[in-house]
Parts: C-alpha cells; structure tokens; sequence
C-alpha cells in the first residue's frame, strides 16, 4: 500500500542514497538493501498512520511506539534501528537522529541449531542415494546430482545460501580444491572444498548440469552460475531452502541451509568424532565473518567435545 507522497518521497531517496553507496568498502548486498528500505516503510506505515506528517516529524517516543507495536522480535528491532538510523539523520542535526536516541533491546542468545556429525553424514548418504532412486526421467536424475551437490556445498564449505547462489562456474578450482565467493558486504574470500564436495561437484558439471542448462537454451545466466533450476535459470534462494529442508524432513529433522553451515562450524570446532579441531580464527575465515564474535556463538555447543577432550589430554582430566 503507498504511502502519502513525503514518506514514498524519502523511502525512495532512502533506497537511491543505498544504491549509490555500492561502491564503498562497505557496500551492502541487494538482499539488505531491501530489507532496510522494507524495515524503514513499515515504521513509516504505523508513524504516518497516526498523522504525523513526513520524517523530519518523527521523535525517539514514536519510534520506540512503533517499534513495541509491531510486536518485531529484539533481534528485528535491533536490526529497524540500524535501517532508521540509514533513513533518517540526513533530517536532523548531528547527534539529534531520533533513532540514535532510542536504546536497543538487548541480545538475544537464541541456542544454535545442532546437527551431529552422524546426522550430517546420514544426509550425504541419503543425498547420494537419490541419485540412484531417482526415476528415469529426463530431469529427475540431473536434479538429484544437482540436490547432492548443492548439500555438499553447503555442508562442505560452509557457505550461505545466497552465496551458493550466487556461485559461479569461474569460481570453482578444482585443481586446488578451493572456490571463490562474494560473501555479505561484496567481500570476496576462498574456502576449500571437502572430497565429497568436489566428487558431487565433478558429477553435477559433467553429467546432471547439461541437461538443465539446455532447458534455458544456454543463456548468458545459466551459462555463469553453478547451480540451476529445474527450467534451467540460475537457482533461487527459496529454491535452494527447499531443496536442503525437504532432505532434512525426510531425515526426521527441520531446519534450511543455515542449518548446515552451522554444522559445518560446530563440525570443524569439534574435530572428527568431537576430538578437537580447528582453530576459532580458522573458522571466522571459513566463514566469512566480520566479527570473532559472531563465530564465537558455536563455542556454546561444543561443550561435550570440549569436556571429552579434557579429560583425555589434562593431567589431572
């Protein structure tokens, strides 16, 4: 639903003023630009719908009511005030951006989810094995080597869903084992890929890839990206979601594909059979994380591994 004319007026100067920031170190992915313009649109839906009549009107009180109103988590809220922050202090004298005045509810510390190490391999094994139950159709075993792949990616190299996604065929050396990706803020980083992952990948661009590529008549699209979709256009996140979450139905277990990249963390901390493995620094990397500290959530759920490797290598364990 539009709004009136200043709020749509600034909303849109709010997205080109995103736009236009490309460029910087800090450039923000498509994804996130869109959710701080869709954040800043539903405050300015509530604020607007009370009288108020543009941006330069707003107060720390009726952010703070809309906010509470909206009924957002404390994890959205924190993240509306950075979008509020981005839309409104080019109204306002330094210091006085009305949502730099409102406090921020505190973190939540959400348990991360867990996947055991035999529930990742029960998946690479059902994975492998739809290949050999697929139907004989045309597509059907293309998409299950493109299924198994895609899991092996994801598990195997940690990676986000937008970011294998985004994968593209230049970005795979198979050579050194390692692939390239633009992760959050357009930074590019390597990552290695496991044996499994580049056996899945070898099948999937010699023998399933081909055949979806075809169904798009090899455009320039499905000509760069890694991964395709039934019709043979470059896969979605939605569809990559859908993909990894009916594996896990099928499993007994619910979750997407963060839910892998987590294992993958949690896996590499624990080392095999939770013996002790790789360095918290190696994981940021891994990862692709900014802050030490958003890798620092996995330590939470390696408490067993740590315990076991206590009582094996301390003296007195």
């Amino acid at each position: 639903m539009a709004l009136p004319a200043p709020w749509e007026d600034s909303l849109r100067d709010l997205d080109e003023r995103l736009s236009r920031q490309g460029a910087r170190a800090r450039a923000l992915a498509p994804e996130s630009r869109a959710g701080y313009v869709r954040d800043c649109r539903r405050v300015a839906a509530w604020i607007s719908e009370r009288g108020v009549a543009g941006p330069a009107d707003i107060t720390p009180s009726m952010l703070e009511a809309a906010l509470r109103d909206i009924g957002w988590a404390a994890s959205t809220q924190r993240r509306a005030l950075t979008s509020l922050r981005e839309w409104l202090y080019p109204y306002f004298p330094r210091g006085r951006c009305p949502a730099a005045l409102v406090d921020a509810p505190r973190a939540e510390r959400a348990p991360v989810p867990r996947l055991s190490q035999d529930d990742a391999a029960a998946l690479a094994e059902h994975a492998a094995g739809m290949i050999d139950d697929a139907p004989p159709r045309f597509t059907a075993r293309a998409l299950a080597i493109r299924d198994r792949a895609l899991v092996e990616v994801l598990y195997g190299s940690g990676l986000r869903r937008q970011e294998a996604c985004d994968l593209v065929l230049s970005s795979l050396d198979f050579e050194h084992e390692t692939l390239t990706v633009v992760g959050k803020g357009g930074h590019a980083r390597t990552v290695p890929m496991t044996e499994p992952c580049v056996d899945a990948l070898r099948q999937w661009l010699d023998e399933g890839r081909p055949r979806l590529a075809a169904m798009a008549g090899f455009t320039a699209a499905a000509r760069a990206c890694v991964f395709l979709s039934r019709s043979g256009a470059p896969m979605d996140g939605s569809a990559v979601y859908r993909v990894v979450h009916r594996m896990l139905e099928s499993l007994g277990r619910t979750g997407g594909p963060h839910l892998l990249r987590h294992a993958a963390a949690t896996h590499m901390l624990e080392g095999p059979g939770g013996t002790g493995g790789a360095h918290l620094r190696v994981v940021q990397e891994f990862l692709g994380h900014a802050s030490l500290a958003t890798t620092e959530r996995y330590t939470g759920v390696t408490t067993k591994a740590m315990q076991k490797t206590l009582r094996q290598a301390h003296p007195r364990g």
